[in-house]
């Protein structure tokens, strides 16, 4: 205790507040709505992620704080706190950052406590908004693990070979992600990614792996399937990555893939890649943009929902999704930007599987219920800043 207390003491006397911490922030204002045709094989009128034919303010919306303070010259904590909603719920606020970390040497720093999963190219500024051209970063990639942090350590090492500099961080932690038919229990999380830059290049490659472990029912006495066979017990589960960038302040090019991956009983969690491409051009304060996306669940046969355990849960958990997003950005004044975009979503099954994408039928949200029109789309607008 007395050490502590001296340690408190000596913090006192160290320069003012502001020389010691740093705050900076994010903020997003979205509207999003459906148009007024889509709709599944009954008439019956379809939500994208939530979101009905109604103006929704709720679930892009956000706003963030994070602050950095320095605790002596190699050791820092940082805590970003978040605020968001959803379509059906208010804003909730929680840590998405919270650890510390500790330079090693000017070029080695090590880190613990809750971190954001470095899965993405975008990762490290999944909710800031502004960083970004989209409103909604591409479901298709984006969207296929509903986490965004981890409770974990990690090593960053910041070194470069000739004119290129590479960020390497090497990682563990652990999760725990809801899914449609339980909770994933997510364990000995490890991965590998290297984010690279050369003039107006960047790249990112990574890999992870983990054991998973997902307790399934025995639904038999109800009239319907055993799947506790299915159960996962702590089986392999890899998530791939590769992304890439080119922007010279005018053209503007963005691709990333991503495959996910359980090793699962009669393979019913389908291996899932998924991609997008994005370009942009900047004229002045515009910049007009153009994506297309996909993810597609593969591995097993199932065009009949319900013809054994195991196709029930791959038609659970599968996804078949493209989408063309066509957006415009602009700079209202530095650190500010306003958006709109409309995305076109096609191409929900095929022979193998039958899949809603990310369409749900508000009445029953576990029926697959693709629409039945040709291109249901989305309309959103925002503006988005840091400071």
């Amino acid at each position: 205790m007395a050490l502590a207390e001296s340690r408190l003491a000596s913090l006192e006397q160290q320069n003012s507040l502001e020389d010691r911490v740093r705050i900076n922030g994010f903020i997003s204002f979205a509207m999003e709505r459906t148009s007024n045709n889509v709709k599944n094989a009954s008439g019956d009128p379809l939500n994208y992620r939530g979101v009905d034919d109604s103006w929704d303010t709720r679930r892009l919306s956000r706003a963030g704080v994070q602050f950095n303070a320095r605790i002596d010259d190699r050791t820092e904590a940082v805590v970003q706190l978040l605020a968001r909603g959803d379509a059906a719920n208010d804003y909730n606020v929680d840590a998405q950052w919270a650890y510390i970390a500790y330079d090693i040497n000017p070029d080695l720093t090590a880190r613990a406590g809750r971190l954001v999963l470095p899965f993405y190219l975008h990762s490290q500024y999944f909710q800031a908004g502004y960083a970004y051209p989209w409103i909604e970063l591409p479901a298709e990639v984006y969207g296929r693990i509903p986490k965004e942090t981890h409770e974990g350590i990690d090593l960053v090492w910041r070194t470069g070979t000739g004119p290129v500099s590479h960020n390497v961080n090497l990682f563990w932690g652990s999760m725990d992600v809801e899914g449609i038919n339980g909770v994933y229990e997510v364990r000995n999380q490890t991965g590998l990614n290297i984010r690279s830059q050369w003039q107006n290049w960047t790249s990112f490659i990574g890999y992870t792996f983990s054991d998973v472990s997902l307790p399934l029912p025995d639904q038999s006495g109800a009239g319907f399937y055993d799947f506790s066979p299915l159960s996962l017990d702590e089986a392999y589960a890899y998530f791939a990555t590769a992304g890439i960038q080119y922007d010279n302040g005018r053209l503007l090019v963005m691709a990333e893939t991503t495959q996910l991956g359980i090793n699962s009983e009669e393979n019913w969690f389908p291996k899932t890649p998924s991609r997008y491409l994005t370009v942009g051009y900047r004229f002045g304060q515009w910049m007009p943009h153009l994506t297309w996306a996909q993810s597609e669940a593969r591995g097993k046969n199932c065009p009949q929902t319900l013809a054994s355990a195991a196709c029930v849960l791959y038609s659970d958990v599968g996804y078949r999704q493209k989408s063309w997003t066509l957006g415009t950005r602009y700079e209202l004044t530095p650190g500010v930007a306003l958006k709109a975009e409309a995305s076109r979503y096609y191409d929900f099954s095929n022979d193998s599987i039958n899949t809603s994408g990310y369409f749900e039928n508000p009445a029953l949200p576990l029926l697959i219920d693709p629409p039945v029109n040709d291109n249901p789309l989305v309309f959103r607008i925002a503006v988005e800043a840091v400071f």
